[in-house]
This record gives structure tokens, sequence and C-alpha cells, in this order.
């Protein structure tokens, strides 16, 4: 079905409008990684690292599952205009199927397919958090943040406010249930535990701006947001 026949058919959903989203995914090496968090042509470019004792300890990274060519840090391509959509949209099997970046023929949204690997001779915990580093016209409470880890989903988003009635807004039976974001910047902050030598993680990274959120309106229009998901080794005593 061609897209306008689907905006057709999706009366609830809201007119769609087009969006521009820069998202960035990265780690600690910030000065090194600086000239990405400007926006312009690589607004959309998001990076999933892994910071330098983790790296230096065997962790990490690569956008195919045999790590032909392992990194501390993975970059994705740009989307630079982003049209609201809503979950059941998603080619998720094509998301996790495809390594690394995925282009929806249709829409455009962030999507990175990617692995991490134990490469060390540890047994360690790897802890992973999800941040909000800079945002404008409060795109942040559109978005869609949707982690797949190992095929089992967890999607987030920014808390609701009420209405004019004192009421929150109530979503479809099609939009899974979302984790509220932990705070105003913190979006999530997971845990892997036993992460063994060889042992390999695969995840996806999905971002889009939901179109039965009442915040997707023409206010948000012009703006973007900039994310850091980070990977590190979780210290217990």
């Amino acid at each position: 079905m061609s897209y306008k026949k689907i905006l057709k058919a999706e009366k609830a959903l809201k007119t769609n409008k087009i969006f521009r989203i820069g998202i960035i995914l990265s780690g600690l090496f910030s000065l090194a990684f600086g000239v990405v968090t400007f926006y312009g042509q690589d607004s959309g470019n998001f990076m999933m690292s892994i910071d330098r004792d983790t790296y230096t300890r065997g962790i990490i990274l690569s956008s195919t599952e045999d790590f032909e060519y392992p990194q501390p840090r993975l970059l994705t391509d740009p989307v630079d205009q982003a049209r609201d959509l809503t979950y059941r949209w998603l080619k998720i099997n094509e998301i996790v199927e495809t390594d690394g970046n995925y282009s929806d023929p249709d829409f455009d949204y962030v999507a990175y397919t990617f692995y991490i690997k134990n490469n060390g001779n540890e047994t360690i915990n790897i802890a992973y958090h999800i941040k909000i580093t800079e945002v404008s016209r409060n795109m942040d409470e559109a978005i869609r943040v949707l982690i797949i880890e190992d095929g089992n989903e967890s999607m987030y988003q920014k808390e609701d406010q009420k209405d004019a009635y004192d009421q929150y807004p109530v979503y479809p039976h099609t939009l899974p249930q979302a984790t509220l974001f932990l705070s105003e910047d913190v979006i999530a902050r997971e845990l892997i535990t036993n992460f063994k030598p060889n042992d390999i993680k695969k995840f996806s990274v999905v971002v889009w701006i939901e179109g039965y959120d009442p915040d997707t309106t023409d206010d948000i229009l012009g703006g973007n947001i900039k994310m850091e998901m980070i990977f590190s080794i979780e210290n217990r005593s």
C-alpha cells in the first residue's frame, strides 16, 4: 500500500508533517566525536559507543555478527527529514534482519542493528544507558525509542501531560505499552549480567515521531533531539 493510501486509511493519525530529527547516540569519546554533534548535513546521525575502559577490557561493537571489523563506536546514516508515523507501520522484521542501517522505502526514521561482544577473558556486567543531551522545540515529547535486545522489545516515551479535562491520552491497542523516561534527560538504564567471554548480544535501535502522541503538532516542526547510548562495565562490590 502506498504511503498516501495508508495515511487516508489511518484517519485517527494526525496529518502527516515533515520533521527534522537530529539524533546522536554516542559515548565518552566526546572530543574525538565532536564533529558529529553539529546539525546540518549530518542531522539524524546517532552513535553507539563503548567507553575507553570497557573497550580496553575487550568489549567491542560491530554492525555485523562476524565482527570482521570490530569497533568502539558505530555511526548511522543521517535522517534529515522525518514524518510522523506509528509503531505498527515499522518494519520490525526487516529492521532486525538487516545489519547496520535499515532504510525504510516508505517512511523516514532511525533504525540500526548492531552487535556487542565480550572479546576479553573475564565475565562482567555491562550497563548501558540512553540520555538526551540536547533538544529543541519539545521534540522529546513526541518521540518513541524502541530497543530490541536479542528479540525482546522495550519501548520508551516521555510522560504525557493531562489535557484540559484532566485526562491522560488514550492510545490504540496497536501501540505497545511504553516505559516512561527515567528523568528529563535520561531515557533508560539497563544491565547485561554475566556477559561471558565470546558472548554476543544483538541490538536494534529504532526512533520515530509517534503520530498518535498529542504532542506531535506543528509546534515541534523544525525541532531536533540529540541522544547518547553508552556501554560501560558495571562495577559491583
